[in-house]
């Protein structure tokens, strides 16, 4: 008897000291069982360090993923409930996102986002380029009936938020109709279980063909896709996405049957894209140029970043992805580079927040007026010596940035190169922009600036 009390006392120390023993204490550690960044250990300058600390020690436990997958699978199985840090039950067997929000309201954040997204469409309608606004609904927003017993999904602010669009005259196509529609019509555009946050492979196929359909009607040699472009199968997922909760769901599977040449090599290294939203592609497809498909600048979220490359660059002539969050508020940025014929702004129902689109950012946001208004618009025009102005030019192999370094505020700055204008953007060090290093190489390079309704030129 006594043995085996020993034998427990040591059983309990171990369990007790193995997982502190076990601790992660790596660096930029990130659990894969929620998918978040685990807490770092709290400096002297941390307000709250005990807090912080508890912090720690709760993220960075040994053995904290397989503690909590193995008690998610035992509420499963013996209580069917889903305790997940970042999935939920809904009924018969679905899955959503943990956290689903009831009680959101139209405010000045949306508003705001509105007038960014105005200003987006004025900057490419100016300049001839043509621009489309998607929204794409939640899962919950289309698979509503299915949500657990006492969620009151009102969703209110969203009709509120087309009304504004529609009051701004904003071009915008809502997938919210087009999966419901298909959703109607028995077919399965999200998954029961896997993925709880985005649309499936069909799903995709649909809402991609409804912005092609909506930029048909202004692009008519834009390829609408077909499923005789695909060749359809299904895929087994035995698990949940960012998790290692068992599943067994066969889901449907499109693999393209089109060929496009992947130039995203050409700007990973020098393309500016902000440190936490680095998605980008660029993408050239040839049977679709030689047809007279336009070119596409697509800003988007996490519906679309698994999925443009398989619809959208078998419809486009040149197809350049970016992830939008933060990233669409430097549109003059990428159109300079890209030189676009059109502009798709793309976001999910639950990233119009602060850490995607920040508030301060759009609120703050300028773009120029085109240099065509500027011309018809100034009041006197004025011409000076380029060769006495400070030009920077950090040349790259595939793109090449030319800062001015003009502490005057100029307010609106262009830079002309042979027939092509070119917005520059208002920096610390002056006004920058950022071309392709072959736009470059040409003996005529003018630096255009409106001061107080006088047009000055640097030659």
């Amino acid at each position: 008897m006594k043995k085996i009390s020993v034998f427990a006392l040591i059983l309990f120390i171990a369990i007790l000291i193995v997982p502190v023993a076990a601790m992660n204490h790596r660096k930029d550690a990130v659990s894969e069982i929620d998918n978040r960044a685990l807490a770092t250990l709290p400096s002297w300058k941390t307000p709250d360090k005990s807090a912080a600390l508890e912090n720690y020690v709760n993220d960075r436990i040994g053995f904290r993923d397989e503690m909590i997958l193995v008690y998610t699978v035992g509420n499963d199985r013996i209580f069917h409930k889903m305790m997940h840090p970042i999935y939920t039950y809904g009924k018969d067997g679905y899955v959503f996102a943990a956290g689903i929000t009831t009680d959101r309201e139209f405010g000045e954040y949306e508003a705001a986002f509105v007038q960014m997204v105005k200003q987006m469409q004025d900057f490419c309608e100016e300049r001839g380029i043509g621009f489309l606004f998607v929204f794409e609904p939640a899962k919950p927003a289309v698979l509503t009936e299915y949500l657990a017993d006492g969620i009151n999904y009102d969703r209110s602010w969203v009709d509120e938020l087309f009304a504004a669009l529609d009051a701004e005259g904003i071009h915008y196509v809502d997938n919210t109709m087009t999966l419901r529609e298909r959703t109607l019509a028995g077919e399965a555009v999200f998954n029961q279980k896997y993925d709880a946050n985005h649309w499936n492979d069909l799903g995709a196929f649909y809402g991609t063909n409804a912005i092609l359909e909506e930029l048909h009607r202004d692009y008519p040699m834009i390829h609408v896709n077909q499923m005789a472009d695909y060749t359809v199968t299904q895929e087994l997922q035995s698990s949940l996405p960012v998790s290692h909760f068992p599943i067994t769901e066969y889901v449907p599977l499109f693999l393209p049957n089109n060929t496009y040449r992947d130039e995203t090599h050409l700007f990973s290294e020098e393309i500016r894209l902000d440190p936490d939203f680095r998605t980008f592609g660029y993408y050239i497809n040839e049977k679709r140029l030689a047809e007279g498909a336009p070119s596409a600048l697509v800003f988007q979220g996490s519906y679309m970043n698994e999925y443009g490359v398989k619809y959208l660059a078998n419809a486009f002539g040149e197809y350049a992805q970016v992830h939008d969050y933060q990233n669409a508020m430097h549109l003059d940025y990428y159109c300079n580079i890209f030189q676009p014929n059109c502009v798709v702004f793309e976001v999910a129902e639950y990233t119009m927040t602060d850490v995607y689109f920040d508030a301060a950012d759009m609120n703050s946001l300028h773009f120029n007026e085109s240099y065509e208004r500027a011309l018809k618009e100034a009041d006197s025009f004025e011409t000076r010596s380029l060769a006495e102005e400070s030009i920077v030019i950090e040349k790259g192999n595939t793109l090449t940035t030319l800062i001015w370094e003009q502490t005057d505020n100029v307010a609106d700055t262009w830079l002309i190169v042979g027939e092509k204008v070119f917005d520059m953007e208002k920096t610390d060090a002056g006004y920058s922009v950022t071309l392709l290093t072959d736009e470059t190489d040409h003996e005529k390079i003018i630096l255009a600036t409106l001061k107080k309704g006088t047009l000055v030129t640097y030659r």
